[in-house]
């Protein structure tokens, strides 16, 4: 078999460029900027959860050296790749937790509420119900997003219930959802800085933090759901290469269906295109930057208190669940 120079590249010297030694390393600042947009029949419906998705829109991961700070609307999480630790920071209260990284999904998932034995029987017949079919593809699509070479993979989740309510002759799945995917092409990780560690970055979450674990641990408190999910969940993390940019499309056209029947019969009901998006979601890179990141957002201000991890976890989870309580963190100096 002949091998090319690229794929000597990608195979060989990009392992051994994300594991190079610390003083080969760059410092690293990545922000995403997301937007919901749901149909004109939704928007009245969701208005009050728009603005709280508004205003915890924007997320963000800086690293130098051995630490990794991230924000992510109330959530404000300083790593320490070396001792495998992670501190969770509340600015409106000025507290910390510190704990190993590889308790945090437990953590989380012991912090949301549990139904009642009645309502988890209930949720588990339904989610047993549902057929969930998962297809991905590679489209050939590519970009330049901040100065990277992109590329775009589409996967498309459908699913099926027989608990639509008779009479909804519906044309195709109960679900459909499309997402199309840009990540870095592999080779981008030799050619830019930012791309290898946050590369190396992601290698380590999924090693220590395991991110389809932890969204099926969270997932476990719905009896059935992980099932259900767990499909969509391992297509999506299969590919190691960084996320620049996603767009998701959700359609429902019993939805539509049924909003007509219902004008039929003289009750008030919103307008459903059947062929358009119900809710479209997006993410993208604002910024990609490899300029040196202020070593004090790693340090724990003086005048915060530790209090438990258990504790912390609880009343960040309720604060984000609500939407207020916990101020989103301050941006740290760059």
């Amino acid at each position: 078999m002949k091998l090319r120079w690229k794929d000597i590249c990608t195979s060989f010297v990009l392992p051994l460029a994300l594991w190079a030694t610390p003083a080969l390393r760059a410092d690293v600042t990545i922000r995403y900027q997301s937007e919901l947009k749901p149909s004109a029949a939704l928007q009245p419906i969701l208005d009050k959860f728009m603005q709280t998705a508004q205003a915890n829109s924007a997320t963000s991961i800086r690293m130098k050296g051995n630490k990794g700070y991230t924000t992510a609307g109330n959530w404000t999480e300083i790593f320490d790749f070396v001792k495998q630790e992670v501190t969770l920071i509340d600015p409106a209260h000025k507290t910390f937790a510190t704990f190993p990284v590889s308790q945090l999904a437990d953590k989380m998932a012991g912090a949301f509420p549990q139904g009642t034995p009645e309502q988890m029987q209930a949720v588990q017949q339904a989610m047993a119900s549902i057929q969930t079919k998962v297809d991905s593809k590679i489209t050939g699509k590519t970009a330049e997003i901040q100065g990277v070479q992109a590329e775009e993979r589409e996967v498309t989740v459908t699913m099926d219930s027989p608990m639509v309510p008779a009479g909804m002759n519906q044309n195709g799945p109960t679900l459909r959802m499309v997402m199309h995917i840009w990540t870095a092409k592999k080779e981008e990780a030799l050619r830019v800085p930012a791309i290898r560690e946050l590369t190396g970055y992601q290698a380590w979450q999924k090693y220590l933090m395991n991110p389809t674990g932890m969204l099926e641990k969270l997932l476990g408190k719905l009896p059935g759901m992980s099932s259900t999910i767990g499909p969509m969940l391992d297509e999506i993390y299969k590919n190691p290469s960084v996320i620049l940019r996603t767009r998701m499309e959700m359609y429902m056209p019993f939805l539509a269906v049924m909003a007509k029947q219902m004008a039929a019969q003289g009750q008030a009901s919103p307008a459903i295109d059947p062929d358009a998006p119900l809710i479209e979601m997006s993410q993208e890179v604002t910024e990609l930057s490899s300029a040196p990141v202020d070593a004090s957002i790693f340090e724990i201000p003086k005048d915060y208190a530790a209090v438990s991890a258990d504790d912390m976890v609880r009343d960040l989870v309720k604060a984000q669940g609500a939407g207020t309580a916990t101020t989103q963190a301050p941006d740290a100096p760059k």
